[in-house]
């Protein structure tokens, strides 16, 4: 979901309190400079890791792009790696709320192309002070493109309102895939990348059909949920 906001809103508290850090929280393999980078809603042009955006591409070429499986790619040191780590924390008896930010560059890894990766501000917030035209507590995630005035990057927000515990790992980590598939199509298609063709139903400009396509071909190849199946509108 990415059209409710009215303003975009700055880091509070609360977000800082929920940071992940490499040496606490559940173990997963990445760096803390990594995690720094990931959370740091200020990194703009003039920081070394911020990363430019490539040339755009239509909807549609961005669509062939993600779905295309690359062997070679997939045969990588780097990219089995990420699997393995995928599969584990998957299967593990417990989960944490870092987990989805510690996975983060690896679901790039294994799902977009490494192409979000320094791109991409992440990290959990609350939606209570957002404009919405629903209630806070039933909106999943937020994805905002990136501004000349106040979000250096593209920006992904984890609702903290929502109760975590009562919902499948597969549809937590689902809902930040949904989200960095948002964050996908704004990398290779700017501001269109929130102006996909809607064919009707349940579908919006956000979540039109390359957008449906590609979230549930997602889904069906990392048996995740990436459409909330308790929203009416089946988006975020």
């Amino acid at each position: 979901m990415n059209n409710d906001i009215v303003e975009p809103f700055p880091d509070s508290q609360i977000s800082d309190a929920f940071r992940a850090h490499a040496d606490s929280g559940l173990p997963y393999e990445i760096s803390e400079s990594e995690l720094r980078i990931l959370q740091d809603s200020s990194i703009g042009p003039q920081h070394p890791a911020y990363r430019h955006l490539p040339p755009f591409l239509s909807m549609h070429d961005a669509y062939r792009r993600l779905i295309s499986r690359h062997q070679g790619e997939e045969s990588s040191p780097n990219w089995q790696a990420a699997r393995r780590r995928y599969v584990h924390a998957m299967s593990a008896p417990y989960g944490s709320l870092d987990l989805p930010i510690k996975m983060f560059n690896d679901l790039d890894t294994l799902i977009f192309h490494g192409d979000l990766k320094h791109r991409v501000n992440m990290r959990w917030e609350t939606c209570r002070r957002a404009g919405l035209c629903r209630p806070y507590e039933t909106l999943l995630g937020i994805t905002m493109a990136p501004t000349s005035w106040s979000i250096p990057r593209i920006r992904i927000r984890i609702n903290i309102d929502v109760d975590w515990r009562k919902v499948p790992r597969s549809q937590l980590i689902g809902t930040v895939v949904h989200e960095m598939l948002h964050a996908y199509f704004y990398v290779h298609c700017g501001v269109a990348g929130h102006r996909d063709l809607v064919m009707g139903g349940r579908m919006d400009e956000g979540h039109g059909v390359y957008f449906y396509a590609a979230g549930r071909q997602l889904e069906r190849r990392w048996r995740l949920t990436l459409f909330d199946p308790w929203d009416p509108t089946g988006l975020c």
